[in-house]
């Protein structure tokens, strides 16, 4: 199965985080600067779902027009933000034709999963934008956490369709993905527990981590 099953999910969920942080945030010209200084990384992504999916062009185009276009110094209304929406609607479409391809278990996978690599993407660019946001480092994780425990059923039911013969084979890629996914998770939550604040290494560890698990199960299809 293409790494894009989980990626598209993961760039849209990102996109539509930092909608809401350049329309809704109170964050000051400076801050919104540093913001639309880690847009790249996003169009980085739809270049690599380009190679699998023709049809993401879309969204990396208009994505690519508002991060050229946007005027960082201008307040929250000004510049072309509606472009920023039709990107997220491109994208949206991107993952459709996607998940029209696949069934029910790995589609669910693919949106839960997706979405927790998403929020983890967004606040690993966040972090390194230095926002002052402070609700998103909670709230970041604990989607991010709702989302890869939700994926856990997804998984169980896709598995329960191999007979005992086809399941020992990949067991130990099972457990490797399990331990890789529980292990993001606590560290991605670190700061949380320990009441510190979010370290941009801590969250690009919990990153690789969560995208080794995501690809450990996408061996698995």
């Amino acid at each position: 199965m293409p790494y894009i099953i989980f990626l598209i999910p993961a760039l849209l969920t990102a996109q539509l985080i930092f909608t809401l942080v350049l329309t809704k945030g109170e964050i000051c010209p400076g801050q919104r600067g540093r913001v639309h200084k880690t847009l790249p990384v996003l169009l980085l992504g739809w270049v690599l779902v380009i190679l699998q999916l023709p049809l993401a062009l879309l969204p990396l185009l208009a994505l690519a027009y508002f991060t050229i276009k946007v005027k960082t110094g201008k307040t929250r209304d000004a510049g072309p933000l509606n472009m920023l929406s039709f990107a997220n609607g491109l994208a949206g479409l991107a993952l459709l034709s996607v998940l029209f391809r696949v069934n029910l278990p790995m589609a669910g996978l693919s949106l839960t999963l997706g979405a927790a690599l998403g929020a983890l993407l967004a606040h690993t660019l966040l972090t390194q934008a230095r926002t002052r946001l402070q609700a998103f480092h909670r709230l970041l994780p604990f989607g991010g956490f709702a989302g890869a425990i939700v994926s856990l059923p997804f998984l169980v039911w896709y598995l329960s369709q191999f007979d005992e013969a086809a399941l020992a084979p990949i067991t130990s890629s099972v457990i490797a993905a399990l331990v890789s996914m529980v292990v993001a998770l606590l560290v991605w939550t670190g700061h949380i527990m320990l009441n510190k604040k979010a370290n941009r290494w801590q969250l690009l560890g919990s990153l690789g981590l969560l995208v080794v698990s995501s690809g450990l199960q996408l061996s698995l299809f």
